[in-house]
């Protein structure tokens, strides 16, 4: 089985369009969507037709439950929450109840996969360093745990009771060890690399890769000062940060 995992779309068309486009390419068996279908970009609605198409099992994130009033704008930055106003307007009542149809988490034979945190996972808190990676371990009762949320591609191993960090882009998968792997960012990427960032797991040979893909960036930070949103929002996206 060869999954194909992303997350942190975040409305950016342009760059969910390039993903789609390479993953059609790899023989994809089941697509996982990690979450924030919606939020800082200008095409909220086209990238919730585009993932409809791909029939993925998808995960809620933070950005997804705030347009549908499932969790607090007020835990937003200002300019996120403008943007998360400005979804809700443009949304149809339909598509809302899309998000809605979003699980918190999803449990395959070997691996979990949620937004964020497996600890509380309504909450949406970051896995960044080694310690919160180390608690979340404590309570990780598969293998591998999928992860976005941050929008940094990485991968935490827990080997011998030490937790350590990688930003490989490919890693073959030991016996002995647990992860948690963030798959990155689709559209917005925030490791200083604003290319785009999608993962692919082959269950059978036990082995993860990333695709860092380039995408029309300009197109994408147009549309967003096009649409009176936050500048900060087109900007970061040339940044990856």
């Amino acid at each position: 089985m060869r999954y194909g995992i992303f997350s942190d779309v975040h409305s950016n068309l342009e760059a969910f369009e390039e993903a789609v486009s390479f993953y059609k390419k790899k023989g994809i068996d089941k697509f996982i969507f990690l979450g924030d279908i919606v939020g800082y970009g200008a095409n909220p609605r086209e990238v919730i037709s585009l993932l409809r198409e791909m029939k993925p099992i998808s995960i809620a994130g933070n950005h997804d439950w705030a347009v549908i009033g499932k969790f607090d704008k007020n835990n937003f930055n200002s300019y996120a929450k403008e943007a998360i106003i400005w979804t809700q307007h443009r949304l149809s009542e339909e598509e809302k109840q899309f998000l809605h149809t979003f699980s918190l988490t999803y449990e395959d034979k070997d691996f979990i996969c949620t937004h964020s945190s497996l600890i509380a996972p309504e909450d949406f808190s970051y896995i960044l360093d080694i310690e919160d990676a180390y608690w979340n371990f404590q309570v990780l009762g598969k293998k591998i745990c999928f992860i976005g949320h941050s929008h940094r591609q990485g991968v935490f191993s827990l080997r011998g009771g030490r937790v350590f960090f990688s930003q490989e882009r490919r890693i073959q998968l030991n016996e002995a060890d647990k992860y948690i792997i963030n798959v990155g960012s689709v559209g917005q990427p925030r490791d200083r690399d604003n290319r785009l960032s999608i993962c692919i797991y082959d269950e059978d040979k036990k082995i993860v890769t990333w695709e860092r893909l380039e995408y029309n960036i300009k197109k994408s930070s147009d549309k967003i000062l096009r649409e009176g949103l936050p500048s900060i929002l087109a900007r970061r996206l040339y940044e990856g940060w």
